[in-house]
């Protein structure tokens, strides 16, 4: 029975997806054999099983599906929503079959009459209303099905290779325990263990990955009953559909999404006679795409529309107390569309069955915060929106930053995390002030709101002592950029999240709790909450006129580079976004290993190291060299920038770390050197823009490749 309704389901589904296709193209054979292949094959396993009343839906649509196959009538619009209205009573069916174990005892005649009908080329009567616009009634409750996992064989058995290779380096530090004198065995075992216990992880994490479009197979329908709904014509493009999000991620973006598309039916897509004044198509075009980029998963969700009209945003602001219409005037473009999510905004002129009500936009970002991702939005009037998710990958492991507050620590997660300022004392009293309550930091020229960590958790004053300095960590949440004022920083870890008691789900600065290396339990921070109690940076400016200017913002082609001095001349950047610290590690702590790899003794780790001149100058004997120097100066220390990639933490060494700074992309490729993208020019100096994955692969291709050191 189980495997019965895990196959109709899908039948189903592909019958749905396959019954739209089919509307915009009426005569393809092939969708017309696939379409029947699935009716077929629900039809005949009904029949086994006894399931009359699905199986008598299932035949009476193969006859006007055979009608259409030999061209003898064409799958017009009606025709397609009777198809559709079966594949809503099929699912319907499934579901009872699965809670109760029995077919439903529903009168399936008007359905049938219709489909007869329509088989017959008589004039269809609709007994029963189409789905209603905006309704999801093939959307059915979390199911014992749906709770399944489809995982591939391959990564199984790497699963199990790996377990094999944990086991044994587990009885390898097992052993060197026992010896009286473990020594360099026992360091080599631990580096087998910690790359074995890595591959584990992201192989484990992988089990839980599901392409995100099985949450978009749902909207293809949803479209086209909204726009038909409407008085539109609307057509739905997915892009990468192949993207792969956690499961709990993929469902928790349905509800999102759906609101999106609903905002986009109703508001953005104009009618064709409308789209044919402005010199468009009368067909608009809505497309979602989903990508990888940065350790996150961008979704886009953007039409060919009319875009959003600010002015009119901030009318309704103002209109309704949200803001005075001076601080309407004064917020920026890009934070005037942010007022779109807040709770009860509404530009429609009447309250609809779709929208009104100002609530759908509302949900959109409380529900995309509440998973840990942020939303943005971008329009051009005439032209468009484009809605963009930023989701992490997982929630279940995630990179996170460790705090310190009063004495106990949290963990900040790292997609949020800017960077972090440390002022000296007499820096802090220059440049951190009180603004009607608030605090406020000077940084480059901007204002940045303070968030006190002691004050909000209810240990500290709401101003801590500033003759002790300042450890401020800036946070970006969506528009939205402040600091979190701490008493110390630590290092960065993977943590492995686990969810809070549902009685304490509803504070705002928590969003889990984590269990650290040393079994203390540590909170973890939730950006977006603490985010919520202060304005943004134009609010603190506009009660401040005397306040500095605010900076322009940098353009989606600059990036912000760390700049690294490599042998006597050379420079080097290395992109902001892979650096995950700034180290000065004493010499005495590297050991060269079998191989000649270099690792360094690192918070109870080994963490392998590649010394970037010997990799861009790749002459032979170099790393040989340099060793030998190194064993020699055994009291000094190095500069290593600690890069991230795939999770795994590399050491790169360099002569000097000179500044950072935001550059504008504009590489010259001509080169050939190993480990070099390109060269730029970086503060009136040339500068080489390092290729990390490269330079890595140089020295330790294993962590690049999975394969074991």
């Amino acid at each position: 029975m189980r495997e019965f309704l895990v196959e109709s389901r899908e039948h189903v589904q592909s019958i749905e997806a396959t019954v739209l296709e089919l509307e915009a193209q009426p005569g393809s054979q092939p969708l017309l054999a696939q379409l029947f292949r699935s009716l077929h094959t629900v039809k005949g396993t009904c029949g086994f099983l006894g399931f009359t009343r699905l199986e008598a839906l299932m035949h009476a649509s193969e006859e006007m599906l055979g009608l259409a196959r030999d061209r003898r009538l064409v799958l017009d619009r009606e025709r397609v929503s009777t198809l559709l209205a079966l594949a809503d009573a099929a699912r319907a069916a499934l579901e009872h079959i699965e809670a109760t174990g029995l077919e439903p005892a529903v009168d399936h005649s008007a359905l049938l009459a219709r489909m007869a009908g329509a088989a017959a080329s008589a004039p269809v009567e609709v007994s029963e209303p189409l789905t209603p616009p905006g309704a999801l009634p093939w959307r059915g409750a979390a199911t014992g099905v749906d709770s399944k996992l489809r995982v591939d064989v391959a990564l199984l058995d790497r699963l199990m290779n790996l377990m094999g290779e944990l086991v044994l380096a587990r009885n390898r530090i097992l052993q060197c325990a026992a010896s009286p004198t473990p020594g360099a065995e026992l360091m080599t075992a631990s580096q087998r263990l910690d790359a074995v216990t890595t591959q584990v992880q992201q192989v484990v994490m992988k089990t839980r990955l599901q392409p995100v479009g099985q949450v978009w197979n749902r909207f293809p329908r949803l479209v086209r009953e909204l726009a038909h709904g409407c008085g539109k014509q609307v057509r739905l493009q997915l892009h990468g559909a192949d993207t792969e999000l956690d499961k709990t991620l993929v469902e928790a973006l349905h509800d999102p999404l759906t609101h999106l598309l609903r905002n986009a039916v109703d508001h953005g897509v104009e009618t064709p006679e409308q789209r044919r004044e402005a010199g468009k198509p009368p067909v608009g075009c809505l497309t979602l795409s989903a990508s990888h980029e940065g350790g996150l998963v961008h979704l886009g969700m953007s039409d060919d529309g009319a875009g959003i009209d600010v002015q009119r945003v901030r009318q309704v602001a103002v209109q309704r107390g949200l803001l005075t219409a001076d601080q309407a005037a004064r917020l920026p473009e890009a934070e005037a569309l942010m007022l779109i999510f807040m709770p009860g905004f509404s530009t429609a002129e009447r309250v609809t069955s779709l929208s009104g009500r100002g609530v759908g936009m509302d949900v959109v970002r409380t529900q995309v915060e509440r998973i840990g991702g942020t939303v943005e939005v971008h329009s051009r009037p005439g032209q468009g929106t484009t809605f963009t998710l930023k989701i992490p990958l997982t929630l279940a492991i995630i990179p996170a930053l460790l705090v310190t507050c009063r004495g106990d620590r949290y963990a900040l997660p790292q997609a949020s995390l800017r960077e972090v300022v440390w002022l000296e004392p007499a820096q802090a009293r220059r440049d951190i002030t009180r603004i009607q309550g608030a605090c406020v930091l000077r940084l480059r020229g901007e204002l940045l709101p303070l968030v006190v960590l002691a004050a909000e958790l209810g240990v500290g004053p709401a101003t801590p002592d500033l003759d002790d300095g300042a450890t401020v960590v800036v946070l970006q949440t969506g528009e939205r950029t402040f600091g979190l004022w701490v008493d110390a920083i630590h290092d960065t870890e993977e943590i492995v999240v686990k969810p809070l008691w549902k009685h304490l789900k509803g504070l705002a600065c928590y969003a889990g709790a984590t269990v650290l290396g040393d079994g203390r339990v540590a909170l973890i921070l939730d950006a977006m909450g603490l985010g919520r109690r202060v304005g943004t940076a134009s609010e603190a400016q506009a009660a401040i006129p005397e306040a500095v200017p605010e900076a322009p913002r940098p353009e989606d082609a600059r990036e912000r580079v760390l700049l690294c001095r490599t042998g006597a001349e050379g420079r080097v950047a290395i992109p902001l976004s892979r650096v995950a610290r700034l180290e000065e590690l004493p010499a005495s702590d590297v050991e060269r290993l079998s191989g000649g790899m270099e690792m360094a003794r690192y918070h109870g780790q080994l963490l392998p190291l590649v010394r970037v001149a010997t990799v861009l100058e790749a002459r032979p004997g170099a790393t040989e060299r340099l060793t030998q120097n190194l064993q020699v100066a055994i009291g000094e220390s190095l500069s290593v920038v600690v890069a991230t990639y795939e999770g795994t933490r590399v050491g790169l060494v360099v002569d000097a770390i000179l500044d950072v700074a935001e550059v504008e992309l504009a590489l010259q490729r001509e080169t050939r050197r190993r480990g070099v993208l390109g060269s730029m020019v970086v503060q009136s100096r040339a500068t080489e823009f390092l290729d990390v994955e490269g330079t890595v692969r140089a020295v330790h291709p294993e962590l690049l490749t999975g394969g074991a050191p």
